[in-house]
């Protein structure tokens, strides 16, 4: 009988452990569509440039998961523009890595107090039939384009449609508005013998004097709390017309035990406080204090006077505006937060919990967080001391047996 018990008790316990020590969240496919369906495009990258002559600049950075065939991508614009003004810039992958390292915000911690002390290391136009109109196609880099428009919205989706341009029904009524607002659109897919791993960013340049990101049209394709950092390279500073703007308190960063802060969830409630639709601005200076070794950066630097990068989270339901950016005289904003001779600014001096600490979302609400390795870690300590615990278990039950068939 005590073996039964001891048997029974060690395979429910085998399971429990095969659950607690081996069990991984899953994540979702990112990018623009997975398959054929949409999926969560979990940030949003755009570098605008202010030309000076009338036009913007907009270098927009793809991301994509999916089948060859599958992929298309389309962009509202406010004009129609020709095949000179589109490009795909052959150093901008790495251009958008440098310029993110060299404006993200960083927040040098104060010493840890004794709390946060731990044991272990942690053109021409063209008729295209009925009432569509081309007004450029071609191809650029490794995409097949078209500038396309039309008065009537209808005739515009079943023309994207009739040409391998993947129109969903979330995305019509959108179109809709575009249309009625008198903007056209640029379409483009993969061109033949190019595939997903040849994607790279695209260069727009477009009549306007304000840059612009149609958020309304990646509300299809948005997860919640969307991060959209735009940089700005122009000769004044970059700050929202349409959209709020926030700033947070270097008091208000909470550095966590196991590393990382809150600094992305701060970001988050200050934007939730105004609908979503605002921006903070985290990072503007001369382009005289930079010194960038990829090319197209450094061309940048060399024909714009100022650059600034803002930043926001935004979910879908929050689109319903596409922010306007102007420019504007204001004081510098610098990334570098030296908060070394701060007091009181880790999380367990201000929540003596612990607990929540260790289960706080230091991966979503943080930059560089090790959220997910303390949870694991946390899970990994547990479950060893409940082996322990069944050790002892077996431990005791094997004596007892012993001593009632001595």
């Amino acid at each position: 009988m005590h073996k039964k018990r001891l048997t029974l008790f060690l395979s429910l316990l085998s399971i429990s452990l095969t659950t607690i020590l081996f069990t991984r969240p899953a994540h979702a496919c990112g990018g623009l569509f997975c398959r054929t369906n949409p999926v969560d495009q979990n940030a949003e990258r755009i570098i605008f440039t202010d030309n000076g002559d009338g036009t913007v600049t907009a270098i927009i950075q793809i991301e994509y998961t999916g089948f060859d065939e599958d992929f298309s991508w389309i962009l509202p614009l406010p004009a129609a523009i020709g095949n000179e003004d589109i490009a795909v810039p052959e150093t901008a992958v790495n251009a958008f890595t440098e310029l993110e390292l060299a404006t993200n915000p960083v927040f040098i911690p104060p010493p840890a107090p004794d709390c946060a002390q731990v044991d272990f290391m942690v053109a021409e136009s063209a008729p295209a039939g009925g009432d569509v109109e081309i007004y450029a196609e071609g191809e650029v880099g490794p995409y097949g384009f078209v500038v396309v428009g039309s008065e009537t919205p209808d005739e515009l989706v079943n023309w994207l449609k009739d040409n391998g341009y993947r129109v969903t029904p979330e995305m019509e009524p959108l179109i809709n508005v575009y249309v009625a607002e008198q903007f056209v659109f640029l379409a483009m897919r993969l061109a033949p013998d190019f595939g997903v791993q040849d994607i790279q960013p695209i260069a727009v340049t477009y009549p306007s004097e304000a840059p612009m990101i149609p958020l309304r049209l990646t509300a299809v394709a948005a997860t919640p709390d969307m991060a959209v950092i735009t940089w700005f390279f122009g000769e004044r500073q970059a700050v929202p017309d349409n959209y709020g703007h926030f700033e947070i308190n270097d008091r208000d960063i909470t550095f966590f035990t196991f590393g990382g802060n809150n600094y992305r969830q701060l970001m988050g409630t200050k934007a939730d406080e105004m609908n979503g639709q605002a921006f903070i601005t985290e990072y503007a200076a001369p382009t005289s204090e930079t010194d960038f070794v990829d090319p197209l950066l450094q061309d940048l630097n060399t024909k714009h006077k100022y650059l600034t990068r803002l930043n926001t989270v935004i979910s879908p339901e929050e689109m319903t505006v596409d922010p306007v950016f102007k420019f504007e005289d204001r004081e510098n904003v610098y990334n570098i937060h030296d908060l070394s001779n701060s007091r009181g600014q880790y999380d367990c001096e201000r929540d003596s919990n612990i607990i929540s600490t260790l289960f706080s979302d230091n991966s979503a609400s943080n930059v560089g967080g090790n959220g997910g390795f303390i949870r694991g870690l946390f899970v990994g300590v547990c479950g060893l001391l409940l082996l322990v615990v069944v050790l002892g278990g077996v431990f005791w039950l094997g004596r007892r047996s012993s001593g009632k068939g001595a």
